[in-house]
């Protein structure tokens, strides 16, 4: 048995292949390799992108997709490319996606996929233009879309009630705390001895 399933994510397109038992991956150059030779990313987020393609293709009954840090071994353009897939591909119909993540860019991409919606929203008449920024299909809803902080036994959302994005957050604080030691650093160093 030979089963083939295109799969267009991580930058450039790839295709999972699985034949006489073995799962093997179709580079874009035709090549055909084995999915443990492949890269940690591919190998990792390959068995998810086959099991929700088959998942959604079931219309029949809303589904429930929860998924735990997808982002793992992915580059952060390739992060993005798989939230839009996955976005897509699981929150079509009734269906609903829940994704927990520690991501900065998995959180950065819904904002642009809320952003997408909200401006197609007011400005219709741009709909193409938009459309060639971020592709329809993956555009959220914000009145559909909640996003929360967990942290010692609280949860707290993170979704600012007047822009209907994601707000600056804990998860990236430390990209500030980086910057701030940088700096220090930076005026310890230019201290005349």
């Amino acid at each position: 048995m030979v089963g083939i399933l295109a799969l267009t994510i991580l930058d450039e397109a790839f295709a999972y292949e699985h034949s006489n038992g073995k799962d093997s991956i179709r580079l874009p150059s035709g090549e055909l390799i084995s999915l443990t030779k492949a890269a940690s990313g591919i190998q990792s987020v390959t068995p998810l992108l086959v099991l929700l393609e088959n998942l959604s293709r079931n219309t029949e009954q809303a589904q429930s997709f929860i998924i735990e840090e997808p982002e793992l071994n992915l580059y952060p353009t390739a992060q993005q490319g798989l939230l839009n897939w996955l976005v897509e591909k699981c929150t079509k119909g009734e269906n609903d996606l829940t994704i927990t993540t520690h991501s900065p860019y998995i959180l950065s991409s819904c904002n642009l996929l809320l952003e997408a919606y909200k401006v197609a929203q007011l400005r219709p008449d741009l709909e193409d233009e938009i459309a060639a920024i971020v592709p329809k299909a993956c555009w959220l809803n914000p009145d559909e879309f909640a996003a929360y902080y967990v942290a010692d036994g609280t949860v707290k959302p993170i979704t600012d009630e007047r822009t209907h994005l994601i707000g600056g957050n804990e998860l990236d604080s430390v990209s500030g705390d980086i910057s701030d030691s940088f700096r220090k650093l930076l005026r310890l160093k230019k201290q005349v001895a």
